[in-house]
């Protein structure tokens, strides 16, 4: 309770430093507001400062709020419902029995059909992550360089979450090969933009230069990246960290080993970068440099399925979490609790009640206990009632496949005020594990499926065996993350980067209408396209955007 009590009095500080809202193209330099008290030079020479700036990065995460006109508009957790929307992990399991499918408010945004450059899908994505790093930038305005050990290690986490931002961004705009059926003359268009990722915007940009920004080439694109970690592994080294809102330096390698697993994803050479095999082994190098400097072990079975803690409180397994407050949850339905648990009777996920494709679950050994959080076909309230929150009659309507991994806090379905203030995880040990023993397995797979069975009966399923439906030890140890990290905002960007494809237009499938798609490796619409708000104002981005991914695969809908 001290804690939050400091994080708002900081905010409040805060506050008067950030001034002005963002605009897309910009980011860009601003001066402090005019009557502030505060003048540059203070604020640079201030401890404070820097506190009160960097505690409202993590803060802008989770209340981050773009006018969207729509509930899925609350920041970072927000972009998590997208990814995993994009690639059909996460659906609504109603669509047939209980409820209705639209409650689902991520639906509307994220199949091909809102992804245009005119959609508000592009547009959700581009405004909040280039918002997210002007909070970065400007805690880096007034730290970088700085000589002091205070501004160094602040620098250090400025550089961290700047360097997690862009990540996030590079992966989602890189334009990767993909098939287009219905469009063949995506394919062609696409070829002419590969290898572009998005523009780099840092604290000296001016808007000059933010009309005349083009996207950076691979190459430029990981320099900063790699630079600004590792600035930040140097500061951050002996830094000790008050709250996991904030990146430590097991969290930088993390970061390292997300970034060197995305490279080792390339067939072509990037000059002065690791990619191929030797990226993949500066993955699992630095994933399990993140397992030791972190201390963590994986979540307990018992952590997983409590019904009053799971998934809403912060572990020793989280790495780096996103913590909210009563002062931080934007309301009822802007609400990672309201879309995510089954169990929030306020919010949509109740009615729309989240779940995961039925071949997912039927693949998924009975003896692994994340099973027992999935309502299958057969379940009944007896085998449910001691892993769930909600009555005989409210389970009763809940559809099949639905799951029950992501709790309201303290248990309470009913009231929002309480329900909704949960932590939700940023970056959990388990994958780093993952992480470890997949990119091991690009190069030596008798050691990878070691570790994968090694993790999986120490800690998910004593009888694990792999899967005789794997078509390969990779295919099994991404359908293993798929489960593990379900509703998390990680696997999208495995599914990309290995060029898997959606697999849910089977008949009897259980995803809903406009979900239902089969693609022959990654979807068109995983290479998102840059928003008209930003190619309005921004030529090079304009001459030089993804192509647009609509019609080009049809959605398989005609055995609902």
């Amino acid at each position: 309770m001290k804690e939050e009590m400091n994080m708002n009095k900081i905010l409040k500080f805060t506050a008067i430093l950030l001034g002005a809202a963002v605009v897309t193209t910009g980011c860009i330099k601003e001066p402090l507001p005019q009557g502030s008290g505060v003048i540059q030079d203070q604020v640079a020479e201030s401890p404070f400062a820097f506190s009160g700036i960097a505690s409202s990065i993590p803060t802008s995460l989770i209340t981050n709020y773009i006018g969207l006109g729509e509930h899925i508009d609350f920041g970072y957790p927000g972009l998590m419902g997208c990814t995993d929307r994009l690639v059909g992990d996460v659906f609504p399991a109603c669509w047939y029995a209980g409820g209705n499918q639209y409650y689902d408010r991520f639906q509307p945004y994220m199949y091909n059909f809102g992804m245009s450059y005119t959609g508000s899908g592009p547009y959700f994505f581009w405004v909040s992550y280039y918002q997210f790093i002007k909070s970065a930038n400007d805690l880096l305005s007034i730290t970088e360089g700085g000589e002091s050990e205070d501004a160094k290690m602040y620098c250090g986490l400025g550089k961290a979450f700047r360097a997690m931002y862009y990540l996030d961004l590079v992966r989602l705009y890189d334009a990767l090969p993909a098939k287009a059926p219905k469009n063949p003359a995506y394919e062609t268009e696409l070829a002419r933009v590969q290898g572009l990722t998005v523009p780099w915007v840092d604290y000296n940009t001016t808007q000059e230069m933010s009309i005349n920004n083009p996207r950076m080439t691979r190459k430029e694109a990981f320099d900063h990246i790699l630079g600004d970690l590792a600035v930040a592994e140097t500061n951050l080294a002996n830094y000790e960290r008050a709250t996991k809102a904030l990146p430590s330096l097991a969290c930088v390698y993390g970061l390292l080993a997300r970034t060197y697993l995305w490279l080792g994803g390339y067939t072509e050479e990037i000059e002065g970068i690791p990619t191929g095999t030797e990226a993949y082994k500066k993955a699992a190098e630095y994933a399990r440099k993140a397992i030791t400097a972190s201390g963590a072990a994986p979540m307990t079975k018992q952590e997983w399925t409590d019904p009053t803690t799971g998934f809403n409180t912060t572990v020793q397994a989280w790495m780096w979490s996103m913590i909210q407050t009563v002062d931080t949850v934007l309301g009822n339905l802007h609400s990672f609790t309201a879309h995510m648990s089954v169990e929030s009777e306020w919010g949509y996920g109740f009615l729309a009640q989240p779940g995961l494709p039925k071949y997912a679950y039927e693949r998924l050994s009975n003896t692994d206990f994340r099973k027992s959080l999935i309502k299958g076909e057969e379940t009944t309230w007896e085998d449910m009632k001691d892993l769930t929150l909600l009555s005989e009659e409210n389970w009763e309507t809940v559809a099949p496949y639905a799951f029950f991994k992501f709790r309201p806090a303290g248990g309470e379905t009913v009231n929002y005020t309480t329900g909704n203030v949960t932590d939700i995880p940023l970056m959990r040990v388990e994958e780093m594990y993952f992480i470890e023993m997949e990119a091991i397995a690009h190069y030596d797979e008798g050691t990878a499926r070691n570790l994968l069975t090694s993790f999986m009966t120490s800690y998910r399923d004593e009888a694990y065996k792999v899967s005789p439906l794997a078509k390969s030890l990779i295919d099994e140890i991404i359908f293993q993350k798929r489960i593990e990290f379900w509703g998390e905002g990680i696997v999208y960007y495995d599914f990309k980067r290995l060029n898997m494809g959606i697999n849910n237009g089977y008949d009897g499938s259980n995803a809903p209408a406009g979900a239902r798609w089969t693609t022959d490796g990654r979807a068109p619409w995983w290479n998102l396209v840059i928003p008209r708000s930003e190619t309005s104002q921004n030529a090079p981005c304009a001459a030089y955007n993804n192509p647009n991914p609509q019609d080009t695969y049809d959605s398989n809908d005609e055995n609902i």
